[in-house]
């Protein structure tokens, strides 16, 4: 199969009254924990950067395990800032590799097979819950639209918790996040 290629983006922070040069690496685990791809560049980071400073770097993964919608197979990339080979900071993100595509000829493609969404709008509240963002809720809205056959989820215009968007990614659901809904203005 293709290999898959991850494009990694992020801002590096640095608090410190002195410049310096550290090393951003990015490893990629399979769902076993195995690793499948590492990158580390050196990044020159001045001093006093609250904005931070933009870190980019692209990793193959040899014949990745793709995404969908009855396989969410989830790779996870660790961030991590590092000094003179000490770790300093590092973050956790899990995510899929997959392809998407849309033509006029064929409609919505996931890894190359037409697929046709079966969806409904979710509004960011949790009925008597209430407006806030509480996980087990978000997670077991998802549950119940996958066991009631969605495959998708329409973010009504309310931008979603990163709760429900986990839940999507590990469950097996496409989102359509939108952020409003006035088109005109």
């Amino acid at each position: 199969g293709k290999d898959g290629h991850v494009k990694v983006f992020a801002k590096v922070f640095n608090e410190s009254n002195l410049s310096t040069v550290t090393q951003f690496g990015v490893d990629i685990f399979d769902a076993k924990g195995i690793l499948v791809a590492h990158q580390e560049v050196d990044v020159n980071i001045e001093a006093n950067t609250p904005e931070g400073t933009d870190v980019s770097t692209e990793l193959t993964v040899k014949s990745p395990h793709l995404w969908s919608l009855d396989d969410p197979y989830r790779y996870t990339a660790k961030l991590y800032v590092s000094k003179s080979g000490e770790e300093k900071d590092a973050l956790t993100i899990p995510f899929g590799i997959r392809t998407i595509r849309f033509t006029a000829e064929n409609g919505f493609q996931l890894n190359g097979k037409t697929i046709k969404l079966r969806g409904g709008c979710v509004h960011h509240d949790n009925g008597l819950l209430g407006g806030a963002g509480i996980d087990r809720a978000e997670a077991h809205k998802v549950e119940l639209m996958k066991s009631a056959g969605f495959n998708a989820v329409r973010c009504s215009h309310n931008l979603p918790t990163e709760a429900l968007l986990h839940a999507c990614d590990s469950l097996g659901l496409l989102v359509i996040d939108e952020v409003f809904d006035q088109w005109e203005e």
